[in-house]
């Protein structure tokens, strides 16, 4: 059977990219064909295009807040993810290929099922169409199932149009399945659907199925007392900061991140380039230690089982890294800024036997979830 996978663009998020991954090897491992579908938004008309590059040029030349986001275009989205895409296109292998949002049900008519998940695809200010993401495109026929849906935050976030559609569109789901418990109650309250929590889909692989994944050219060696940063949220001050708890605890920290994208781009484009996601992940194999603000950091510190503190964000959404470490029984590990990191909390044992217990037992409810969705489809296509 054809099942088709739909989740956020993929360009740069290594734990967007690898729970994409993910999905796909285990639907493919429980005997189907797993169709990843790469959507992309719609080409701007030249109008809007024209707009947008006159507010970037005012922007990069006389506006000078630092403080202001300054955001690649496609063609500077593609530069930059270069490495990242190139795994993408040699490890989840879109079938569907650069879809745009319009052309999803035609794109989509030859599948049997399609699941939406995981990632924040539920999170209005994320998603670029969230009703797609509730399958407004799909006919009665194609069974419609989300896996490890992510709202991203504990409070509700749709506003009563969006709500009112969305609460009609999930009602036509065949299974619906959450990743934050959280969103069990809000998706209950609000769409009037009891989901079912399971673990996000990175979690549904084996450390030696990530492993290798790594070429052999990497040193996989651990480097001893050697610290992985991985903060999405970096500044100067927070760096500083974090650098010298490290090197104070007599760690070796090193990051992998680019610069981040700037107006000096043009001038030093290599600096901003993303690293393979194969380098990411060999990160995690050979550090001794992770500090993270990433939600996949801290699922791959559990997967490598790798002591982690991670730090809350709650622009973010904290809920998913209570969700998460709360599951593990290591909420324990997670700080609200860098001042609550201490040399105590660095030196606290980690129970991994009961941390891998409750993954094995996590691992074994989202493959469930996944055969009995889709042997629903198997029954009645006999």
């Amino acid at each position: 059977m054809k099942v088709g996978i739909l989740t956020l663009p993929l360009w740069n998020n290594y734990g967007g990219i690898l729970q994409a991954f993910a999905l796909r090897e285990a639907v493919s491992r429980i005997g189907h064909q797993s169709v990843f579908i790469d959507v992309q938004r719609k080409k701007l008309p030249l109008r809007s295009r024209f707009i947008r590059t006159l507010k970037r040029y005012i922007k990069a030349n006389f506006v000078y807040n630092s403080d202001s986001p300054y955001y690649p275009n496609k063609k500077e989205l593609a530069l930059i993810s270069e490495h990242t895409r190139s795994f993408v296109e040699q490890f989840i292998v879109p079938a569907l290929n650069n879809v745009t949002y319009d052309r999803l049900a035609k794109s989509c008519m030859h599948l049997d099922a399609i699941i939406v998940g995981s990632d924040q695809i539920w999170r209005p200010e994320y998603s670029p169409n969230i009703y797609s993401y509730f399958l407004d495109f799909v006919s009665d026929d194609v069974k419609k199932i989300s896996y490890a849906a992510s709202l991203g935050t504990s409070d509700w976030r749709f506003n009563a149009e969006q709500t009112k559609v969305c609460k009609q569109l999930l009602a036509n789901f065949d299974s619906v399945s959450v990743r934050e418990d959280s969103s069990v109650e809000l998706v209950s309250k609000h769409l009037g659907v009891l989901a079912e929590w399971v673990c996000d889909p990175t979690l549904l692989l084996e450390k030696q199925d990530y492993v290798s994944l790594i070429p052999s050219t990497e040193n996989l060696s651990v480097a001893k007392k050697s610290c992985f940063f991985y903060v999405l949220d970096s500044n100067a001050d927070r760096v500083k900061d974090l650098t010298q708890l490290i090197e104070k605890a007599e760690y070796r920290p090193f990051q992998i991140m680019p610069r981040t994208f700037d107006k000096y781009f043009k001038k030093q484009k290599k600096e901003y380039l993303f690293p393979p996601v194969e380098h990411w992940i060999a990160s995690f194999q050979t550090c001794e230690l992770v500090v993270t603000d990433s939600f996949h950091g801290c699922i791959f510190s559990i997967i490598f089982n790798k002591p982690f503190i991670a730090i809350a964000n709650e622009d973010r959404g904290r809920a998913r890294f209570e969700s998460l470490l709360g599951s593990f029984g290591l909420l324990n590990r997670l700080v609200n800024n860098t001042t609550e990191i201490n040399a105590d909390l660095l030196d606290e044992d980690i129970d991994w036997n009961s941390v891998n217990m409750r993954r094995e037992l996590m691992l074994d409810k989202g493959y469930s979830f996944l055969r009995e969705s889709l042997r629903e489809v198997e029954r009645e296509s006999e």
